[in-house]
């Protein structure tokens, strides 16, 4: 009956976190490729013919006296239009009562300038925060389960990204997010916290959740590799679904360098499974629920 109990809790459970545990351990070494600016230089070209056809004519000449007055009178007025120009940086500056739009654009700068830099690098932390067979918890099975939910990732690039795209450009944008907070520090550093909004089935680079975390997909094939587990009724799509609802992102910076110096993206999912059977357990249900977290430095 254990090795049963076992076999249920593993299925339901922990199958579904198969694919993203894979892919913990990819390493990726990133090479920036950096590229110079380039500056255009403009010559003035003076037009001497004019001065030399004006001097001969005297006459002329008071009417050009009359007029340089008013010439001069929307030169002393630049200075009042540059005024604006200087107040632009305060009202730029972000507080804790900036808008979504301008802490999202913040983020993105930071994300740009952190992951392109290829050094800030991290690791992984997985852990198995519920189980739940048929809607009631078991600690037996939590407990057995715990042991084999491992992330081993290190020397780990910002999410998201895969083997074959490192993702330099920040894919979040104000549309993905619930909420997000900005907090000055006092020391030259800066909090932002960004929380998507949920998804089901969520795909990597694809919507709120994928855009942000490196999150949990392609299971369908990892169920269907297990003979013992069939569907009372209906197919796997129908059956696995991958919740993410209330994960963040908690970025700290140097506001200077915009560079991250801190970071913890904690990626929560929830698993539903139903209308298992396996074995002699028929039309069974299972949900549990994992934190997934990619930590900087690490």
């Amino acid at each position: 009956m254990k090795k049963t109990i076992r076999i249920l809790a593993v299925v339901l459970c922990l199958v579904l976190a198969v694919s993203a545990l894979s892919g913990c351990t990819i390493k990726l070494n990133i090479t920036v490729n950096q590229q110079g600016g380039s500056s255009a230089q403009a010559n003035n070209t003076p037009a001497p013919t004019a001065a030399p056809t004006a001097a001969p004519t005297a006459a002329p000449a008071p009417t050009t006296q009359a007029d340089k007055p008013a010439e001069s009178k929307p030169a002393e007025n630049k200075p009042a239009e540059s005024k604006p120009a200087e107040n632009k940086p305060a009202a730029s500056e972000l507080s804790s009562s900036s808008s979504k739009e301008d802490i999202v654009a913040e983020y993105v700068t930071v994300y740009n300038t952190t992951k392109k830099a290829g050094t800030f690098k991290g690791h992984d932390e997985m852990t198995l925060v519920e189980v739940l067979i048929d809607g009631k918890d078991n600690s037996m099975i939590k407990n057995a389960a715990k042991g084999m939910v491992k992330a081993e990732g290190t020397d780990m690039p910002l999410p998201p990204y895969s083997d074959d795209n490192p993702c330099n450009e920040c894919l979040t944008t104000a549309a993905d997010i619930a909420t997000a907070t900005y907090n000055d520090n006092g020391d030259g550093t800066a909090t932002i916290k960004l929380v998507p909004i949920a998804t089901t089935n969520s795909k990597k680079f694809s919507d709120a959740q994928g855009n942000m975390f490196n999150v949990m997909e392609d299971v369908k094939p990892t169920v269907e590799s297990i003979s013992i587990l069939k569907w009372s009724q209906g197919t796997t799509d129908d059956n696995v679904v991958l919740k993410c609802d209330g994960g963040y992102a908690e970025v700290t910076y140097d506001k200077a360098t915009k560079m991250m110096t801190k970071a913890d993206y904690t990626l929560i999912t929830i698993a539903e499974v139903q209308h298992a059977n396996i074995l002699i357990f028929k039309d069974k249900s299972a949900t549990a629920k994992f934190d997934y977290k990619m930590l900087y430095p690490g």
